[in-house]
């Protein structure tokens, strides 16, 4: 399935589950008290809770019905590290060169970065990525798909929503995705 190998980078396991506790349709708000991480999924889409591997304090699968391996996941991780610094500092790192970098590279091992932007959002400066999967053998499908990411950094930890679509209706949807982005809450 195209989505597991899109969501090893982010250490989340494939879609699965289904509707019930811990699932919110569209307009309802989804949150996770321990982290304080919140999803209100947008027309159309319900989120769901998931599992994801250890890394992961909370992970949320957002999705349209019909969406087998295409939709977005919403994941946050914990760091520590990050708990001396102000949301001023980190917003200040997000949008040097130096962080950009790091994000390249970072996805290179698995993905052709075709953009980067700034992503801004409730006070908190992150970065947008589009990116095509480099061709993996085992997975066919990943020439047809195409990623759209947000990283948003916290003193608490960075918030994740990583969004796969086909490329033939990736313009349409990317508007969706964005939305989702902007449906987030990130824990402070």
């Amino acid at each position: 399935m195209i989505v597991r190998n899109v969501l090893l980078i982010l250490g989340c396991a494939a879609f699965a589950g289904v509707a019930g506790p811990g699932a919110a349709r569209a307009g309802a708000l989804l949150r996770d008290e321990p982290t304080g991480l919140s999803v209100q999924p947008p027309d159309g889409y319900e989120a769901k809770k998931t599992e994801g591997d250890a890394r992961y304090a909370v992970v949320f699968a957002v999705q349209k019905n019909g969406d087998d391996d295409t939709g977005c996941k919403v994941a946050f991780q914990p760091a520590p590290q990050n708990a001396g610094l102000s949301q001023e500092e980190i917003n200040a790192f997000t949008q040097k060169k130096e962080w950009t970098e790091l994000i390249r590279a970072t996805l290179a091992l698995r993905y052709d970065v075709s953009s980067i932007d700034p992503f801004e959002q409730a006070g908190l400066a992150g970065a947008a990525v589009v990116a095509d999967f480099k061709p993996v053998e085992a997975e066919p499908r990943a020439a047809e798909v195409r990623s759209y990411l947000v990283l948003l950094d916290t003193p608490k930890g960075r918030t994740t929503v990583v969004c796969v679509g086909d490329k033939g209706d990736f313009d349409a949807r990317r508007a969706e995705f964005e939305q989702i982005a902007r449906a987030v809450a990130a824990p402070r």
